[in-house]
């Protein structure tokens, strides 16, 4: 990716087993908020939040074709209370990352959700 100035990842879509529930985790649990719904290209239902992610329903991905999605936050502790308090099951508790302050979640397809924020 060197040779391609400017070039950097826009947006990552994942296929849920439920997007209801993908929903309440990303839209609900995270706040990502909604940029756009509308039918995928194959008449799938589809949202595309402001953050660069999009869902859709259909089958989970290949295993181990994602390693796991990361964002940067600003209140790891609160966000690992809240994963506590609510349910959402977490992977890492926090601690020490290589972006620093972590804490890795599942999201409601099992896939790891990396949150973190910068070190000073």
């Amino acid at each position: 990716m060197s040779d391609a100035p400017g070039t950097r990842l826009h947006h990552l879509l994942l296929q849920t087993t439920d997007l209801d529930k993908a929903e309440a985790f990303y839209l609900g649990f995270l706040g990502f908020t909604v940029r756009k719904r509308e039918p995928f290209h194959d008449g799938r239902p589809f949202v595309s939040t402001n953050q660069g992610l999009g869902l859709t329903a259909g089958a989970p991905g290949t295993p181990g074709a994602l390693e796991h999605l990361a964002f940067q936050t600003t209140d790891v502790e609160g966000l690992a209370s809240r994963a506590r308090r609510e349910g959402v099951p977490i992977l890492k508790e926090p601690g020490p990352g290589p972006y620093g302050h972590t804490v890795y979640l599942a999201d409601p397809d099992g896939n790891r959700v990396e949150l973190f924020e910068p070190e000073d």
